[in-house]
């Protein structure tokens, strides 16, 4: 049985790319179908529309009246089996690149430093985060505020700091005190001269970090200087 194309009158030299759907379908005899499978074995545009084509079996069969069957007759279920074994195969092969691709990018993820300092002295370069609770502090000593900004994490603790009045040059660093009096320290950052929310930088300075401890177990955050001195405390 030999498959014409729409258009294709008796005698009229045939194409053999008119074949793919007859060959999805199981419709070709034997010789056909041989004839067929020596010229696809050669064309790359037969290949891609039986793969393409190839899905649309399945579908069929869910739409056929009740009782009626797959719309592959007996004689094509090998050919079509073979065939979606192919599809699957190379299918497979592909999804499973790409699944080592994602492993190495997580493996890269994992090998990466687990603590990420992001510091900004602009409030419009700040992350827009949304922390769940948050705290303020202010000394009046110093004249330094802060708020702290905590979402749990089954690793910890997520923060976010805003600091405000504090003058310049200095080192700073931000402490999380535990209840149980351990310290972990959530990220380091320098002061110009300027200072952060001062007349000379209105701007505050907003930081994000983290902390291995559950804000449960958190009793305030200190922000010390490199020399010791605690510019403020914010108890949560």
């Amino acid at each position: 049985m030999t498959v014409y194309g729409y258009g294709s009158g008796a005698g009229a030299p045939h194409d053999p790319h008119v074949d793919v759907g007859a060959y999805v379908l199981g419709v070709l005899d034997d010789a056909d179908m041989a004839r067929f499978e020596q010229h696809l074995a050669i064309c790359h545009q037969c290949g891609q529309q039986l793969d393409e084509l190839s899905g649309l079996v399945p579908v069929l069969a869910e739409l056929a009246p009740a009782g009626a069957g797959a719309p592959v007759p007996p004689s094509g279920d090998k050919v079509l089996g073979r065939l979606l074994g192919k599809v699957s195969d190379e299918r497979k092969t592909r999804a499973r690149r790409r699944m080592f691709a994602l492993a190495a990018s997580v493996a890269l993820i994992v090998a990466a430093p687990t603590v990420a300092v992001l510091a900004s002295g602009g409030s419009d370069d700040a992350q827009a985060r949304v922390y769940a609770e948050q705290f303020k502090g202010t000394d009046n000593s110093t004249g330094v505020k802060a708020t702290v900004g905590i979402n749990e994490k089954k690793w910890g603790s997520e923060v976010g700091l805003t600091l405000a009045g504090v003058q310049g040059p200095l080192t700073c660093r931000l402490v999380v005190v535990g209840k149980d009096g351990s310290q972990q320290t959530v990220g380091t950052w320098s002061v110009p001269t300027a200072g952060y929310g001062t007349s000379d930088q209105p701007n505050p300075l907003t930081l994000d970090g983290s902390a291995g401890m559950q804000p449960d177990d958190i009793s305030r955050f200190d922000v010390v200087t490199s020399q010791g001195q605690r510019l403020v405390s914010v108890t949560t």
